[in-house]
């Protein structure tokens, strides 16, 4: 008669617990770099305002003026041609016209554009401001 031993069952589990570890660390990385992937738009600093409003503007439309006086809108340049188009585009729509403005930017641009807005006809312009920090 023949034996075969018997397999011994051992008290061996394979621990997770730094496989959680790495899944946490991973979860946290991305987390955060999708948050500074968002933040990461066209930078501009606001000027200061204690009066300022939120308003009950619908659906506005922002525009950007760097500190050289060049027109964005979110990352994109706007040339002459895209400005107009989107102008027109906004008083179809009757969409209002939102400057974020960087404080240090000359006053000249945004007076253009401005009159400009205004000659094809947008009816609401509003600036963005920061609340000063106390």
């Amino acid at each position: 008669m023949q034996y075969y031993p018997r397999k011994r069952l051992s008290n061996q589990s394979i621990n997770i617990t730094p496989l959680i570890d790495i899944v946490f660390i991973l979860l946290v990385f991305f987390m955060l770099t999708s948050h500074f992937i968002n933040e990461k738009r066209f930078e501009v600093s606001l000027p200061d305002a204690k009066s300022g409003d939120e308003g009950n503007i619908d659906e506005p439309v922002f525009i950007n003026i760097s500190l050289m006086g060049h027109l964005y809108q979110a990352d994109r340049l706007l040339s002459d041609e895209q400005l107009d188009a989107l102008l027109l585009q906004m008083v179809e729509k009757q969409q209002s016209l939102v400057l974020r403005v960087d404080e240090r930017a000359p006053f000249e641009p945004v007076m253009a554009l401005m009159d400009r807005a205004r000659q094809q006809g947008v009816s609401t312009i509003g600036f963005a401001v920061e609340e000063p920090v106390r």
